[in-house]
């Protein structure tokens, strides 16, 4: 565990400036949903969308914790300042008490200040996304205060019914907790492990999943939030998703039911069928188990194969999105965004102490949806070479694609898949992400837009 008070806001601030960016949205993400059940303790409307922007904005800094510099920087930082932003305003929708833990002040009262400290963790956390070290290292500093405050405000709410007894500290005792863990293993990991719930927490949080579960709208939620307190969830492909919903979605009164609409859309979408194509089979069941017990009989050197994957691949898109430049890849390379934390999620997996047999299926889960995004990636690179690549793109970025995605990644991505499929490659692999990538070398950039003569003051 890090040797730091996290109740000291200047000591917490200096340790997280030495972390990584990913490891302070874990962090801070982990603060904010320990509380996030205070929030559902309001009632009607008011809770409805705080409720929802709440968990919008842990969400999107728990879905950089696995994605990091693979979606881009910027891209990321503009999602979380939205997040931010509507976790505010909503918070700030109807006036309620600041946090008093005076004994005068009444349940409903302190049930306000909780959902309110509540709300300011989940903001905080999504800041830590932002471009500026200290104010990052802040952010998940206080979200670490923010979560223990409501802590206290919902444990003094129950002592004010029954006399209970108080936590002072428990949400830092969690965060220092967390601490001794990397960014990867926090994602697997229960909330509250290594710490025992405060009673009243445990109690509020209880009564927020009945709440969740009790409307079909509420049901992606519901799911995400029980994994994430379990340490279960694994469907991050859906998660990336639902965090990269545009503005639109999240606001207005119908925002919950415009969410849940989305949501059920990209899930129609990933359950409907595509045209898989022919070199990226489906992995038969059976067979993928015999192989994953032999990829966990060299645990150290499998989970090498997939950190080693992940990062050369991530190195290879920050290079693109330097040298193009650009946001985000080509629409065709989408998929590819989200390829290197399948590889660590693979490498987790392989490091977990979990029961063999539980190691085992997750192994094979988590091959078998590298396999699926693969097969899409090939299937978009493959319409995408059905019609022209000339003319699309500049000329900076047909010449970064050829340094960044040239023989040398391709060829170590191929044998990457191949080790973890179970199946040597062979010219088929990967064929039509060469076929692009040799298209992008000899297309024609796409012409500049004229230049206006310099405009001289008279």
């Amino acid at each position: 565990m890090a040797d730091v008070d996290f109740s000291d806001m200047d000591a917490a601030t200096s340790w997280f400036e030495a972390q990584s960016r990913e490891k302070r949205c874990a962090l801070g993400s982990r603060a904010a949903l320990r509380v996030a059940g205070c929030v559902g303790l309001l009632e009607g409307k008011l809770r409805e969308l705080r409720t929802l922007l709440t968990l919008r904005a842990a969400l999107t800094s728990y879905v950089y914790t696995i994605t990091g510099s693979a979606h881009g920087q910027k891209r990321f930082s503009t999602i979380a300042e939205s997040a931010a932003f509507a976790a505010e305003s909503a918070m700030h929708s109807v006036p309620s008490p600041e946090p008093n833990f005076d004994i005068s002040f009444s349940p409903e009262s302190i049930t306000h200040s909780a959902a309110n400290e509540a709300a300011r963790a989940a903001i905080s956390a999504v800041e830590t996304i932002d471009y500026d070290a200290h104010l990052s290292a802040n952010s998940a500093a206080f979200s670490g205060r923010y979560s223990n405050s409501a802590i206290v405000a919902v444990c003094y709410r129950d002592r004010v019914k029954s006399q209970g007894f108080v936590p002072k500290a428990a949400g830092f005792l969690a965060m220092q907790i967390d601490s001794a863990f990397t960014a990867d293993h926090l994602v697997d990991l229960p909330l509250w492990s290594g710490s025992n719930v405060p009673e009243a927490l445990f109690i509020a949080h209880g009564q927020f999943m009945q709440s969740l579960y009790s409307r079909q709208d509420w049901a992606f939620w519901a799911d995400w939030y029980r994994g994430m307190w379990d340490g279960t969830f694994r469907d991050w492909d859906l998660a990336i998703e639902v965090a990269k919903l545009p503005n639109e979605v999240w606001e207005g009164e119908d925002a919950v039911a415009k969410v849940a609409a989305a949501i059920r859309q990209i899930e129609a979408e990933r359950k409907g069928r595509f045209d898989r194509p022919d070199n990226v089979p489906e992995l038969q069941r059976k067979k993928l188990l015999e192989h994953v017990q032999r990829l966990l009989a060299s645990p150290d050197m499998t989970a090498l194969a997939a950190e080693g994957a992940a990062d050369t691949l991530e190195r290879a898109i920050s290079q693109y999105l330097k040298e193009a430049p650009a946001n985000c890849l080509p629409d065709a390379l989408a998929h590819l965004e989200d390829v290197p934390a399948l590889f660590r999620r693979i490498a987790v997996t392989v490091k977990s102490s979990e029961r063999a047999e539980t190691k085992a299926r997750k192994l094979a889960d988590d091959i078998e949806t590298l396999n699926t995004k693969i097969a899409r990636l090939e299937a978009d690179l493959r319409d995408a070479r059905a019609k022209t690549v000339h003319g699309l793109f500049t000329q900076s970025a047909l010449k970064a694609a050829g340094t960044a995605f040239g023989a040398g990644l391709v060829g170590s991505l191929g044998l990457a898949i191949g080790h973890f499929f179970g199946d040597w490659p062979s010219d088929l692999t990967l064929e039509n992400f060469r076929g692009w990538t040799s298209d992008m070398g000899t297309a024609e950039p796409k012409p500049e837009a004229a230049r206006l003569p310099p405009i001289y003051d008279a």
